[in-house]
């Protein structure tokens, strides 16, 4: 059954709640921290907290430098949900106790700053077995009576939900991190028309929950100085469905984060799709087209940097040129940097591609002739 009272007087408290919770005073969470600038072309990779507590991974960062990369993608939770750190606050750690893998978080981005290494925290919102095995009650449920939906999605719409994540990254930014990213800050894909959410759907979208979410998340972000940064649908461009699915409006969304991060991996797009066959195997025109639609509904209100697919799915030529291809798609069509995604950290292919820099828009107009 529906809650009966109006979303827009919970917002209202929540926020009220909020500034309560975190921001009764901006302490200075960067005292006796390295910092360094954000470079004008972020290029990365993305790490596990695993990766990141091997011993491999000092021979990382120098392959990382020596290739021309400026930036990495940490997680900051195992796979699955359980928190790489052991949190301090009472409510999280109510739920998600962490492990000792990256205790030392604090650490890791001074030895990173101290490389001239951007360091971009990755928390997963809603997608999150770990806290729903033990909170069931945040779960989504199917209308009509039909039980709880699948294990692995939390309601982004509940308070509690949302709380839970606020406090989370509340606690990440202070150790220092850069950038916060947040990965699946959306609702499911699959199965809308059967799902029963906390908040009226009568009166408000699905977009209308992320977005308050975000600007939730913004101040937190302010309060710590760091930047705020989402990771979306390649899909949610592309005509006018998947993104009321999802609530991922990328007009609405540039206007609350500083940068946006959309997964145009060619292999998570159909051939044929809006006409564009052949991105198994020549990436760019499928990566160049999703960009250039990004670009224009942010309207220079964040930063575009896509991820780019360092993983042989559904391609025989994959290797530096079809990572490459993809990374100049990017420029071309107006991104800014990139982050290169391999599950395995296995970045044998794209080291020769972290190079790659936008155009200089004076060269670009030198090329210009009558």
């Amino acid at each position: 059954m529906k809650k009966q009272k109006q979303l827009l007087i919970i917002l209202a408290v929540l926020i009220s709640l909020t500034s309560l919770m975190f921001f009764n005073a901006k302490a200075d969470v960067r005292e006796g921290q390295i910092q360094i600038e954000k470079p004008d072309s972020v290029r990365a990779i993305y790490l596990t907290a695993y990766t990141v507590s091997s011993t491999r991974f000092p021979d990382i960062i120098m392959q990382l430098k020596e290739s021309g990369g400026n930036a990495v993608v940490i997680d900051i939770e195992h796979g699955g949900g359980k928190l790489a750190f052991e949190p301090k606050n009472e409510f999280v750690k109510s739920i998600n106790s962490g492990t000792a893998t990256l205790n030392n978080l604090k650490e890791i981005v001074n030895y990173l700053h101290n490389q001239g290494v951007y360091v971009i925290a990755r928390q997963v919102i809603f997608n999150d077995p770990y806290a729903s095995v033990r909170r069931p009650d945040w779960r989504i449920r199917y209308k009509w009576g039909g039980g709880l939906y699948d294990y692995r999605w939390l309601d982004p719409s509940r308070p509690s939900v949302q709380n839970y994540n606020l406090l989370m990254m509340d606690e990440v930014a202070q150790f220092g991190f850069d950038e916060i990213q947040f990965d699946y800050i959306r609702f499911p894909a699959a199965n809308h028309n059967y799902l029963d959410y906390w908040y009226n759907e009568e009166q408000f979208k699905n977009s209308d929950v992320i977005n308050h979410f975000l600007q939730r998340a913004s101040v937190i972000a302010d309060k710590n100085d760091v930047d705020l940064s989402v990771d979306t649908f390649g899909g949610v461009v592309w005509g006018d469905v998947d993104w009321r699915i999802v609530g991922q409006s990328i007009p609405e969304m540039a206007k609350i984060v500083d940068v946006i991060y959309p997964m145009t991996y060619p292999s998570h797009y159909s051939p044929g799709y809006y006409g564009i066959y052949n991105m198994y195997y020549a990436p760019y025109d499928i990566v160049y087209e999703s960009i250039k639609r990004f670009v224009e509904q942010a309207d220079g209100n964040a930063e575009i940097r896509p991820y780019i697919q360092g993983f042989a799915l559904k391609t025989t030529n994959f290797g530096g040129k079809y990572i490459g291809d993809q990374i100049q798609a990017g420029y071309d069509a107006g991104a800014t940097g990139f982050a290169i995604w391999n599950a395995r950290n296995s970045y044998t292919y794209s080291w020769s591609t972290l190079g790659m820099e936008p155009t200089p828009i004076v060269d670009i107009a030198n090329t210009i002739t009558d």
